[in-house]
C-alpha cells in the first residue's frame, strides 16, 4: 500500500510678490492713519498690534483668488433690569450612531518577524467601548489564518467561517497566519533546522499582546479557540506562564495522542495484513534512534513507502519541531490550564477518535477543574456538518465549496462563550 498518502494529514507653483507688496503697503498706511488720529498708549507712542502673516503657496489647481472678507462689528446689547439672565449651556449632547461590523487586515511584531492577521469587529451599540474577544488558533500542517492548507483542496476554510459566525454573535475575533503559512509564506518560513515548537507559543503571546493594545478589546474577556494541534500550543503556553491573561480556552478537535501515537494509530488502521506489522515496528524504532541521535548507518529495513514517511517526518524543514512533539504527552498539560476549558470533538471526526480521546482528556482533568465536553453528532474534524453515510469524507472534502459549519457544534461553542463572557 502507499503510506505516503497519509503524510499530508500528519502535520504535515510660484509666489505672488506683487500681491504681498500691496498687503504690506496697506498695512503701513493703516499705521500712519492711526498715528495721525492720535491713537497711542497715553504717552504719544503708538502701540502696534502683532499680526501673524503666513506665506501660502498657491496650489496647482487654483484658478481663482477669493476676495478678502470684511468683518462686520458685532453689537452686544446692554442688558436691562428686565432682561432675563443669559443661559449658557454647560454641556452638549453628542449623538452616537451604532457602528457596523468591520474586517481589517492587521499585523504586529513578534521578535524579528511580523505576524499578519485579520481582525473582525462586530456591530456595536452607542456607548460600547470594550467587547469580548476571541483569538483563533489554526491547526498544524501548514494551516493559515482561514484554516486553509496547500495540501488540502478548496478555499472554504472553517477558520474564516468561524470568525464570521463569532462576529455575528457579538465577539471581536483575530485570526493569523502562523510562521511558514499564508500570504507571506516565503518571508516567514523558518530555515531548515529552525522550526521550533517555541515559535508557535511565542506567536500566541504576541497576538494576545496585540489584542490587549486595542481600545475596543475587553482585556478581561479574552478567549482562545484553538483547532487541532493548536490546542497543544495553547496548553504548553498555559504551562509556561504564571498568568495567561485568558478568561477561557476552547479546544476544537484536539488529539489526546502524541505525534508518535497518531502516526502508529493511523498506519495501523491502513495496514492490509499481518506482514505490515513489522514495518510499523521498524518505523517506530528508526524514529527512536533518530531522536536519540544514534541513527544507525545502512539499511533501516523499511519498505519504500515507510522509508518515504520516515524521511518526511525527519526532513530538516520539520526539525526540531517534530522531534519535540514526537513523544509529548499533551493531555498531561490540561491541569495547568486555569481558565474554564471547553473540549469539543465531532463524532464524525476521522482524525480524532471522540470516544477514546475524549475519555483520555476527561481522565487527565484535575479534580474541580472547570472542563466541559461536547461531542456534536454530525461534526467532522474541521467542525463542518457531515453525515455517517456521506459518499466521500476526510481531508479532501474539508474545504469543499458550499459546506457549512455544524449547527450543533457552533451553538455549543457560542453558548459556552456567552456563559463565560455574560454576553
Amino acid at each position: 500500500m502507499d503510506y505516503l498518502a497519509v503524510v499530508s494529514i500528519l502535520h504535515l507653483g510660484p509666489a505672488h510678490y506683487s500681491f504681498r507688496s500691496v498687503i504690506a503697503a496697506s498695512a503701513t498706511c493703516l499705521v500712519l492713519v492711526g498715528m495721525a488720529c492720535g491713537g497711542g498708549d497715553g504717552n504719544g507712542d503708538v502701540t502696534p498690534t502683532a499680526t501673524l502673516v503666513e506665506d501660502v503657496e498657491p496650489t496647482a489647481t487654483a484658478t481663482a483668488v477669493a476676495e478678502p472678507t470684511v468683518a462686520k462689528p458685532v453689537t452686544t446689547p446692554t442688558p436691562t433690569a428686565t432682561d432675563s439672565p443669559i443661559q449658557i449651556p454647560t454641556s452638549t449632547a453628542i449623538v452616537r450612531e451604532p457602528t457596523g461590523p468591520t474586517s481589517t487586515d492587521v499585523r504586529w511584531s513578534n521578535g524579528d518577524l511580523f505576524v499578519g492577521g485579520t481582525l473582525t469587529v462586530p456591530a456595536r451599540d452607542p456607548g460600547v467601548t470594550r467587547t469580548p474577544t476571541v483569538l483563533l488558533i489554526a491547526d498544524g500542517g501548514g494551516a493559515d489564518r482561514d484554516w486553509l492548507s496547500t495540501s488540502i483542496p478548496g478555499i472554504n476554510g472553517s477558520g474564516r467561517l468561524l470568525a464570521s459566525a463569532l462576529t455575528d454573535a457579538g465577539y471581536i475575533t483575530l485570526r493569523y497566519d502562523r510562521r511558514g503559512t499564508g500570504r507571506r509564506i516565503g518571508e516567514t518560513t523558518p530555515p531548515d533546522g529552525e522550526n521550533r515548537l517555541s515559535d508557535s507559543i511565542d506567536e500566541i503571546s504576541s497576538a494576545l499582546q496585540f489584542l490587549k493594545s486595542r481600545p475596543e478589546v475587553d482585556p478581561g474577556r479574552l478567549y482562545i479557540v484553538a483547532h487541532g494541534e493548536g490546542a497543544l500550543h495553547v496548553l504548553l503556553r498555559e504551562a509556561r506562564v504564571v498568568d495567561s491573561g485568558l478568561a477561557g480556552i476552547a479546544l476544537l478537535a484536539p488529539s489526546a495522542l502524541a505525534l508518535r501515537q497518531q502516526v502508529i494509530r493511523r498506519l495501523g488502521e491502513l495496514t492490509q495484513g499481518p506482514e505490515d506489522e513489522p514495518q510499523l515496528a521498524r518505523l517506530d524504532a528508526a524514529m527512536a534512534f533518530f531522536i536519540d541521535g544514534a541513527l544507525p548507518e545502512g539499511d533501516l529495513g523499511l519498505s519504500p513507502s515507510m522509508l518515504g514517511l520516515f524521511e518526511n517526518l525527519t526532513h530538516p524543514s520539520k526539525l526540531p519541531y517534530n522531534t519535540e512533539i514526537w513523544n509529548l504527552d499533551v493531555v498531561s498539560l490540561l491541569p495547568d490550564a486555569d481558565p474554564p476549558v471547553l473540549i469539543l470533538i465531532g463524532q464524525l471526526d476521522t482524525e480524532v477518535a471522540w470516544s477514546l480521546e475524549g475519555q483520555m482528556w476527561g481522565d487527565a482533568a484535575s479534580d474541580g477543574q472547570d472542563v466541559e465536553f461536547v461531542y456534536p453528532l454530525n461534526a467532522d474534524h474541521v467542525l463542518k456538518s457531515t453525515s455517517s453515510d456521506a459518499i466521500e469524507t476526510g481531508f479532501s472534502t474539508y474545504n469543499t465549496f458550499g459546506r457549512t459549519l455544524d449547527g450543533e457544534a457552533l451553538t455549543a461553542l457560542i453558548g459556552w462563550l456567552n456563559g463565560c463572557s455574560s454576553l
